[in-house]
């Protein structure tokens, strides 16, 4: 069975941050940027995932 790359990206981060969140709900108001940080993780991800991707564009 073939899973695309990024599918696979996509279900890895979101199991990741179920983990991570667990302790940042008990970790409330030490560090604000935490979100910033992994919006721009997960950006960099799809940019990585993508970086070969054609599109039918001319």
């Amino acid at each position: 069975m073939y899973i695309p790359r990024s599918m696979l990206m996509l279900l890895v981060i979101i199991y990741l941050l179920f983990l991570l969140s667990v302790d940042w709900i008990n970790a409330a108001g030490e560090l604000w940027y935490r979100p910033f940080i992994v919006g721009f993780i997960v950006v960099l991800v799809a940019v990585w995932a993508h970086r070969n991707h054609e599109s039918d564009e001319s």
